[in-house]
């Protein structure tokens, strides 16, 4: 009797890491991940100027829903050249992604000539970098995990 109610007890603590780990993807279809990822990433853009040109994706990749348990995000990187201003230029990504409801996290590499960036988590996306670097500026972002069975997926030409 106690082994039953020991084994009931935990799946449902198995269920509940994995409705937590997955909340913010949950409902989302392929589709909208892919749509959310690519729609932050663009606005992002949009706050420090023109000329960005795809660099990665948006490309499916792997991530966990919970100990164990798989699932699917889309990842998605542009580059341009840097600007004059690359202190302005991430101190106002930043406040875009804070007014998004992102947690961001500012860095700063050592060195002559200082890689400026900013981290962020949450928000519309799961994690995302803004990299100021003086030789050209990087912005990527990686959508929230959804449930997905990758390798399906990718032989389904949903990349």
């Amino acid at each position: 009797m106690a082994v039953t109610g020991l084994r009931a007890t935990a799946v449902a603590l198995l269920a509940a890491v994995v409705l937590t780990g997955c909340s913010a993807g949950i409902g989302k279809t392929p589709e909208q991940a892919k749509q959310s990822v690519v729609t932050f990433v663009e606005e992002s853009t949009d706050v420090v100027g023109d000329g960005w040109e795809p660099s990665e994706g948006p490309r499916l990749g792997k991530c966990g829903l919970a100990p164990g348990v798989g699932g699917v995000r889309y990842v998605y990187a542009v580059v341009r050249s840097a600007s004059a201003d690359p202190k302005a230029d991430v101190e106002a990504v930043e406040q875009h992604w804070k007014d998004l409801g992102v947690t961001t996290e500012r860095y700063q590499t050592g060195g002559e000539d200082p890689i400026l960036g900013v981290r962020g988590r949450g928000g519309p996306v799961s994690s995302s970098d803004f990299r100021a670097d003086p030789r050209g500026y990087t912005i990527d972002a990686s959508s929230q995990c959804f449930v997905g069975d990758f390798d399906r997926m990718s032989l389904d030409g949903q990349e």
